[in-house]
């Protein structure tokens, strides 16, 4: 994981909610930090059940490389079958509808809205 001052520039936790994976971001995603959340995401996405929800409610930045990282977990989402459901901060919707990737990956308004009910 990049660091800056032993700080990790972006913290990354996971926990599954039934039979849905759910990855909290929390930091910067950017050219550090990218590689390792798309490592990350894609082991969870290949050994791990089909359903992921991204948290990404504590992200502050992210840049290109970073959108990349989510391209590539949308798309091997779609090959494997599975969903890939985010949950974006201000910061990272604001880049998302900017780069009209926001029409692209399924965006819920919360965590609570991206988790199956029942």
């Amino acid at each position: 994981m990049a660091t800056t001052d032993d700080q990790p520039i972006l913290a990354i936790s996971d926990e599954l909610v039934g039979d849905v994976r759910v990855l909290r971001c929390v930091g910067e995603i950017d050219m550090a930090s990218a590689p390792g959340l798309r490592e990350r995401i894609a082991g969870h996405q290949v050994d791990g059940p089909p359903h992921l929800v991204l948290d990404l409610t504590g992200v502050t930045f992210i840049d290109s490389l970073g959108l990349g990282a989510l391209i590539g977990a949308h798309k091997r989402a779609r090959v494997l079958q599975g969903s890939l459901l985010m949950v974006p901060s201000d910061a990272t919707r604001r880049v998302l509808t900017a780069t009209a990737l926001d029409r692209v990956f399924e965006l819920r308004p919360t965590l609570a809205a991206a988790l199956p009910t029942g």
